[in-house]
Order: C-alpha cells, then structure tokens, then sequence
C-alpha cells in the first residue's frame, strides 16, 4: 500500500528515486527495531518501554503534521 502512494503521489521524474527512498526507508526502520534487543539487557524494563512510547509518540506526531500535505497531493 505504501509503495503504491508513493508511486501515486511522486513527481513523474522523481518516481523512481522516491520509490527506492520507499525501500530505504523500510530498511532503516527494520535496523531500528534492534534498538529495542540493544536496550533489553541495559536498562530496566520501564526504561525501555518508555524509549518505545517516546518513540511512537514522536513518529505519530509527524505522520499528523504531514497528513494535511498528503492529502492535498493525493
């Protein structure tokens, strides 16, 4: 579904890179999911799931930011 926004809403000169940027940014956010492992056996349980709602929050907060000008593309 994501690819095919992309693929909806990018500049026909763009599209490919955007489509690749699509990709990239899939595997960078694949690579973050370790951060939670790297974390698990530091810090305490609440420390940890803390960094995971601060995340979430902040990655939220930017999707809603972002949806009025998506919408005006789409």
């Amino acid at each position: 579904m994501g690819i095919s926004f992309v693929s909806k809403v990018a500049p026909p000169k763009y599209k490919g890179a955007m489509m690749g940027g699509w990709f990239v940014a899939t595997a960078i956010g694949n690579l973050l999911v370790s951060v939670g492992g790297y974390l698990w056996g530091d810090l305490s349980l609440t420390v940890v799931w803390t960094v995971f709602i601060v995340l979430c929050l902040v990655s939220a907060s930017f999707m809603f930011l972002m949806m009025k000008r998506l919408e005006k593309v789409a």
